[in-house]
């Protein structure tokens, strides 16, 4: 599922709850005039703003995937601020329940008790349904604006089963059942508000992802086998949406390789995290701890060669610390026709060659910046070296 489609879903989840909301806030108004009941009229006000919030975020949500000059990433931090206005409406919807029961003038008695208690289980009914599958979704969907959606129902419901316990309470003669309901709704409603403006704000002031996303995309990327460090991850949420960025250290030596092996990786973390909308990967070559360097020769294998290609033997020095090792090698490229320079560089390239010395007699200045480009140091060697040795020459072999 790609970010697009998560949006959408998102959007089309809103609209229902919205059209929902205001169909039970309606038909709650009317009981309430009907039935002359103080608290079902205060149930139907309270559902009327959960429907101003809804159409608050679902216009957020509607919007945040537009793109622009000014906004080239999108707009999905509406989300986030719906969200957060959603969620301090939260709190003030819960704390106007504590105000009217606790110092108000309590939960006034209906005209048609039963009935009314009837009418209240069935919206109840639908209100639970509808908040379950809701829920559901805004967990697969990731979204913020559909988690405080869902925190809307619950206060929704709440505020119902105060309506019922209030109800029941004075037809049964229980002492303080209503006030015992009011406050394990209060806290569940608070609970949920605090959640939503905590995970809002963390998004709005671009704080990390949440640690499970996070794991998921470390594990992935320590599972490429050209991987050497992970530098720099950061991932951060928008709305429903994630941006990853990092830096990664590859053993790969060819860039077109590496360039294509980073486009593979952005495209797979998008397929295994849908809700990422974006992946910005850099790519750096392992740095060497080491000096390689390249000493060309011709057959004698004392003479320092004069031209690149037709070099006939190869002395590669390793220098690690106060330590330097030789290995010989036979330019397996000297007899050909044609190409024989640019074959030797990749040769170079593969051994992660650092530095190349030979005679600058027959080296030309683009053979000098093409051995530049692929960061490798050329030094003319102003007389021609006597290798001190007779080692044993590998027959073209990459070096280990």
């Amino acid at each position: 599922m790609e970010a697009s489609s998560t949006l959408a879903q998102t959007r089309r989840w809103l609209l229902t709850s919205t059209l929902l909301n205001a169909v039970l806030a309606v038909l709650k108004l009317g009981w309430g005039l009907f039935s002359g009941s103080t608290v079902v009229l205060a149930d139907a006000i309270h559902s009327f703003s959960d429907v101003l919030g809804a159409l608050l975020v679902y216009g957020a949500v509607r919007f945040s995937s537009h793109h622009s000059r000014r906004f080239p990433l999108g707009m999905y931090k509406l989300e986030d601020i719906a969200a957060l206005l959603g969620g301090l409406g939260v709190l003030f919807a819960g704390y106007e329940i504590l105000r009217s029961v606790f110092f108000g003038d309590g939960v006034a008695d209906a005209s048609v008790p039963f009935a009314t208690l009837g009418f209240m289980t069935l919206i109840l009914f639908v209100q639970a349904v509808f908040y379950r599958r809701e829920k559901r979704a805004a967990a697969h969907l990731n979204s913020p604006g559909l988690n405080s959606d869902v925190i809307n129902w619950l206060g929704d419901m709440g505020a119902g089963l105060v309506v019922m316990v209030g109800i029941g309470g004075h037809m049964l003669g229980v002492p303080y059942a209503q006030e015992l309901a009011v406050i394990i709704i209060a806290v569940m409603i608070f609970y949920g508000a605090y959640e939503v403006i905590r995970d809002s704000l963390f998004s709005l002031l671009d704080a990390s992802a949440a640690s499970s996303e996070r794991e998921e995309i470390q594990r992935y990327l320590a599972s490429l086998p050209a991987l050497v460090e992970i530098k720099d991850l950061y991932i951060h949420s928008a709305g429903s949406v994630l941006f990853v960025r990092a830096t990664l250290v590859l053993d790969v030596q060819n860039f077109s390789k590496a360039h294509q092996l980073v486009d593979d990786v952005a495209d797979q973390l998008k397929q295994k995290i849908p809700r990422i909308e974006e992946v910005t990967l850099h790519y750096e070559p392992v740095s060497q701890q080491h000096e390689r360097i390249a000493i060309l020769f011709d057959a004698d294998r004392k003479t320092t060669a004069s031209h690149f290609g037709k070099a006939r033997y190869i002395r590669l020095d390793e220098i690690d610390g106060d330590s330097q090792t030789q290995s010989w090698f036979s330019n397996p490229f000297s007899g050909d026709e044609r190409g024989k320079a640019m074959k030797l560089i990749v040769w170079l390239l593969r051994n992660r060659v650092t530095k190349v010395r030979l005679l600058p007699e027959n080296i030309s200045n683009t053979l000098i910046e093409m051995l530049d480009t692929v960061g490798i140091d050329y030094q003319p060697v102003t007389e021609s070296t006597t290798s001190p040795g007779t080692d044993r020459t590998l027959e073209g072999g990459l070096s280990k």
